[in-house]
């Protein structure tokens, strides 16, 4: 069992349960305070082990938090983090397809999520990626974009925003607009992630090396690039994981709200 640090919560998983929620999900810290969101409730949709929600939970972006997913074994691990980190009084949780499980009365201010991002299998069958793999990013045409679109509106109160994390190798925007529209929803903004917000996920990366690696000589490493002027980490980032953080500008995240 592994666990992973976000902003002082230990969150759980297993490495087969991550879909990029302690990496690039990570963005929706910074990103959300630059627009200046903070709610009462949130939700994170396709949770997986919810390191997203954890996260801006932990930053205080938002009270309480509800979060689902259809994996069984995923919500397992979210219980827990609740249990280890004390977290009973803020967050629930429910295995469900969607939204079917979620509680309508629950009406939160804010809702994100990292849903699949790729439509057909062109892209898992190019990738090599194993069954849980093309779970995670597979949406066949576009399917739960579509009922989550048609859905959300009903759990959300007014006013409130939506934000998804998507990925332009796989989507456009022009894919969800309709979506959006059609769901009586505003669309807000298509956000892309500048560098000051992946350097944010990379310096949380860096400081789970630091705190948990078993070589002294890495987390000496990791202890002395968190020390040193962000332009510098920077140049450490693109001299050294270059094709990580290039993977991660491909993202977008589009921002809809309740009307």
């Amino acid at each position: 069992m592994y666990y992973y640090m976000v902003n002082d919560i230990k969150v759980y998983f297993e490495p087969e349960l991550d879909g990029g929620g302690r990496t690039f999900g990570q963005m929706y810290v910074p990103i959300l305070k630059k627009l200046g969101i903070r709610c009462k409730n949130c939700y994170e949709a396709f949770s997986g082990p919810a390191f997203i929600g954890f996260s801006l939970l932990g930053v205080g972006i938002c009270d309480n938090l509800y979060v689902s997913d259809i994996n069984p074994k995923a919500i397992d691990y979210v219980k827990l983090t609740v249990r280890y980190n004390k977290l009973e009084e803020k967050v629930k949780y429910s295995v469900s397809d969607l939204l079917e499980n979620v509680p309508k009365d629950a009406k939160f201010d804010l809702v994100v999520g990292n849903p699949p991002h790729f439509k057909d299998k062109s892209f898992t069958k190019n990738m090599g990626l194993s069954n849980m793999d093309i779970l995670k990013t597979l949406d066949q045409s576009w399917g739960l974009h579509n009922k989550f679109y048609n859905n959300i509106r009903d759990y959300m109160k007014p006013g409130g925003n939506i934000i998804l994390v998507e990925n332009s190798e796989g989507s456009d925007p022009k894919d969800f607009i309709p979506m959006i529209m059609q769901s009586n929803l505003k669309l807000k903004d298509i956000i892309y992630p500048d560098y000051d917000d992946i350097l944010y996920v990379y310096k949380l990366l860096i400081s789970n090396y630091y705190n948990f690696s078993d070589s002294k000589i890495i987390g000496w490493l990791a202890s002395i690039i968190l020390k040193l002027p962000d332009d510098l980490v920077k140049a450490i980032a693109f001299t050294y994981h270059y094709t990580l953080l290039k993977s991660w500008k491909k993202l977008y995240f589009i921002w809809s709200q309740v009307i």
